[in-house]
C-alpha cells in the first residue's frame, strides 16, 4: 500500500481492521462493493465491483442454533440484469457461514465499505 510516499505491506492485523465487520451489519446499513467483487447467480457470478447497495434482509437457518444469522441480502441501487426480477427482488444473497449451500461467498461482502 503506497501511502504518503512511503511504501509498507499491510499486516494482517491491519487488513482485519480495514475489512467489513459483518457482525454489525443490520438492517438500512448501505454498503459500497469493492473492485473485482462479483455475485453468485445459480451457478455462475456476475461483476457487482464498486455498486452500491443497502442491507435489506437476514435469515437464520440454523434449527440447533436459531440465534445464528446464515445469509444476508443486499439490495443494489442499479437494476442488475440477473437479480432485478421477481424471485431475487435485484438483491444479493451472500452466505454468512463456512458451509456454502447457497449465496455469494461472504469474502466478497468483507471488501465492502460502509457508505
Amino acid at each position: 500500500m503506497y501511502i504518503m510516499g512511503i511504501t509498507r505491506q499491510l499486516s494482517f492485523d491491519t487488513l482485519e481492521k480495514i475489512m467489513l465487520d459483518i457482525t454489525k451489519l443490520k438492517d438500512g446499513d448501505r454498503v459500497k462493493f469493492a473492485d473485482n467483487t462479483f455475485a453468485c447467480v445459480t451457478n455462475y457470478e456476475t461483476d457487482i465491483s464498486n455498486q452500491c447497495g443497502t442491507v435489506v434482509n437476514f435469515s437464520k437457518n440454523d434449527w440447533d442454533n436459531p440465534n445464528t444469522v446464515s445469509h444476508v441480502w443486499i439490495k443494489l441501487d442499479i437494476p442488475n440484469e440477473h437479480f432485478d426480477c421477481d424471485e431475487w427482488g435485484n438483491a444479493v444473497q451472500f452466505n454468512l457461514t463456512d458451509e456454502m449451500d447457497g449465496g455469494t461467498s461472504v469474502d466478497y461482502l468483507k471488501k465492502a465499505r460502509l457508505i
